[in-house]
């Protein structure tokens, strides 16, 4: 299957030109759009630092939050997930970090490597990122195709079928597993009540070297 793959230009995602977000479009050989995923991005520097960001985001009603509050140092990750996926800390410059905010796949090109292509294709596109952080859950939980104002968007999230034809939150975590992500497993007794989805944090490279 000859796949191709688009990145818009990336969009002032709040009131920061240090937060963009970025659409990704993977279509087949007809042109047709099979795969999509949506992505924000914030460069922390030393002067910016994780908790100083939170505060200035928060008011953006960010799901940033959780991140930045459980495993930042800095503009780092934490020593811990640092390690695990072999990321060097840098305290001097800059850090580029990536929300997968969605990511989704047509029901008739699943379990076609269409998904492990699309995250293949952002690791390459933004390699100097440090890491890539999804909140995984059910796209059926959090996207309705009519409250698009996009046509192409809401066309493609009619097409998907999300209520209908959903990943389970398993199927989802063995995705993100077998992908280059590793687990973050949250302290509860920190949370004012249980999180709805679940946490991956993955680097370029880790992806990559699947």
């Amino acid at each position: 299957m000859n796949l191709t793959i688009d990145f818009k230009k990336p969009e002032i995602a709040g009131s920061f030109d240090w937060q963009v977000c970025q659409e990704i479009n993977v279509s087949n050989e007809q042109g047709v759009i099979i795969a999509k995923a949506e992505i924000e991005l914030i460069t922390i520097n030393k002067h910016r630092d994780a908790l100083g960001s939170y505060t200035l985001l928060a008011d953006e009603s960010t799901d940033w939050e959780i991140p930045l509050n459980l495993y930042f140092k800095g503009q780092n990750l934490n020593a811990n997930l640092c390690e695990q996926l072999s990321i060097t800390p840098d305290n001097k410059k800059a850090k580029s970090h990536i929300l997968l905010e969605a990511i989704s796949v047509l029901p008739e090109y699943r379990k076609q490597a269409v998904g492990q292509y699309l995250l293949t294709e952002i690791a390459k596109h933004h390699t100097k990122a440090q890491s890539i952080t999804v909140l995984s859950m059910p796209m059926d939980l959090f996207v309705d195709a009519e409250e698009c104002e996009d046509d192409d968007n809401k066309a493609y999230y009619h097409a998907a079928d999300l209520e209908n034809k959903k990943l389970t939150s398993d199927e989802l975590a063995n995705f993100f597993r077998n992908s280059g992500f590793v687990e973050f497993n949250v302290d509860e007794s920190l949370l004012a009540e249980p999180l709805p989805y679940q946490l991956f944090v993955a680097s370029p490279q880790s992806i990559l070297a699947k």
